[in-house]
Formats: structure tokens, sequence, C-alpha cells
């Protein structure tokens, strides 16, 4: 059957239109994918969305689209292609960039020549703790010992003081008992405020845990009160949190002049500020560390 002039126009128009449908189906596919995460990003806020003033909404890489604090600090400046797997620990591959761990005396005993000649350089050591209880100070057991295995290895030291302090008074003391036990030992790397909310247990009730139920803004005075009794003693302070921390609980733009450690346990870290040093895993396994450890990173050494 042949087609006269009027039903070819019809057919070719027919035809055009589908492949026009086509193609923006296609552009719209392609659109859609390019919006989401990369491996080279770690997520850009949402622009043509209403979100609440305060808040930006970005796509993170792990939850999809967020929202999350709007602070005064710098975005994320890493390379996320960066992130590299060697010798069974992520590194990122940047001359600057320096390998860590952080202990206590949960590690028990330390070879640090076998830490150091496995690459490591740097160690961040637990100095002391507040009771989750009654509240005491402790000393951490092996803090001593592991000062001086660290420095003498030739590894790059810093402390921590894991915190449960409920009053910036508290945190006053917490400083002064870390400084005390320092007794104007040469650091490196910084004086650590490590603030964790308590969880109850079988073994131990919501009422038996003395820091249970803080708010953010508490703590985050606290660990400010903490940071500036270690800058007056000529340390540099430094806060360690996590994700949720960070966009749910602490107000960074009051920790904003100090440095700040990002604790992520996954592949390739994705909050959106930016951040010193990151610890991203409890587990690693490190040659003259018995037990599993923490690993970080640390973008740019003090």
């Amino acid at each position: 059957m042949r087609l006269d002039d009027v039903q070819k126009k019809k057919l070719f128009y027919i035809v055009a239109g589908g492949l026009l449908v086509i193609l923006l189906v296609l552009a719209a596919v392609v659109a859609s994918l390019n919006s989401g995460e990369s491996p080279g990003s770690v997520g850009e806020p949402i622009s043509g969305v209403s979100v609440p003033e305060g808040e930006i909404l970005v796509e993170d890489m792990y939850d999809g689209e967020t929202l999350i604090p709007k602070f005064d600090l710098p975005k994320n400046p890493y390379d996320m292609k960066k992130f590299i797997i060697r010798d069974g620990l992520t590194r990122y591959d940047d001359a600057k960039a320096c390998m860590g761990v952080d202990v206590s005396e949960y590690q028990g005993n330390i070879d640090w020549a076998q830490v150091k000649n496995a690459g490591i350089d740097f160690a961040i050591l637990r100095v002391g703790y507040r009771g989750m209880t009654q509240g005491l100070l402790n000393e951490d057991s092996t803090f001593q010992q592991n000062y001086d295995g660290a420095t003498a290895a030739g590894l790059d030291v810093g402390v921590y003081f894991f915190s449960q302090a409920v009053t910036e008074a508290e945190a006053r003391a917490e400083a002064d008992f870390a400084l005390n036990l320092l007794d104007q030992r040469e650091l490196t790397y910084p004086v650590v405020f490590d603030w964790e909310s308590p969880t109850p247990s079988e073994r131990l009730s919501a009422e038996d845990l003395r820091a249970y139920g803080m708010s953010g803004e508490a703590v985050t005075k606290i660990g400010t009160a903490f940071c500036e009794k270690v800058k007056e003693a000529g340390y540099t302070p430094c806060v360690y949190f996590n994700k949720h921390q960070a966009y749910h609980f602490f107000d960074l733009d009051q920790w904003k002049d100090y440095d700040m450690w990002y604790a992520e346990y996954a592949r390739i870290p994705s909050m959106y500020y930016s951040y010193r040093m990151w610890q991203y895993t409890s587990e690693g396994e490190v040659p003259g560390i018995d037990s599993g450890v923490d690993v970080n990173i640390c973008f740019k050494p003090f």
C-alpha cells in the first residue's frame, strides 16, 4: 500500500515526536544520575528547594538528601578519589597526609618501634577519663609508657581526654587534670576534648549515667571551657565528634577556632564541613598492636 503526501507527513510527525520524547527521557535520566553523589565530591547544597532558616539541604553520599545546620565553616575540601587502600589501611594519596593511631589502656602493651616501621606517623594517647557513674577523674594506666615509647620511636604525639563533664567547671577541672599529667611534656599534636553520649545498658541504667540526657548546647559550652584551658596552657586544643553529633548535637560554629577530629567508620568520609583529622575505623590492624585499634588520617600535619 502506497502512502500519499498527507499520510507521509503524518507519519513523519509521529516518528519525530516519538524521537523527541525518547531524547527528553534520556536527558532526564542523565541529569538524575549526575545530581547524585559521585566518588569525587561530598555533596553540594540542593538549590531551588525550600528549607528551614539556618539549614541547608545537601546530597549525602550515604543518607541521600539531608537537612544539616548552616554553619560558618569551610566546606570539606578533600578529593574523594584520593582515598585509597594500601597494606590493609585506608590512606589519602597526598604528600602532606599522615597516618596515625589513637590508643588507650585497652590496647595493652604496644611495640612502638613496630608501629613506626609500619608507616604510622603519629599517635593520639588517652591521657585520662572521667567515670560515667561517680564522675571520678582517672589517669589512663598506659599513658606514661605510651608517651615514652611513642616519642622514643619517633612518632609525633598528641593526647585526648574522655570527658563526661556536666558543667563548665567540671570541664575546666578535666583540663587541669590532663595538664597536670602532661607535666609540660612536649606535644606535636593537640590535646583533644572527647565527649560521648552515654548509652544505657542492662548493667547501667539511664539513672546510673551522670551525663545521660545532656543537651548539645550545654556540652558545646563544656567543650569550649575545656579547650580554652588547654589554649591558656600553651597547647593546641581540638574537638572530637561523629556526624550525628556534628549535625544534630553540637554547635560547631562555637568551635570554629579549634581543630576538628571527625569520626566516621566508612570507606570514604561524607561530612559536608571540613575537619583536620579523620578516624575511619576502630578495628585497624597495625603491627606492634595486638588488638584492633583506631586508625586516623591527618590531612594537614601539626
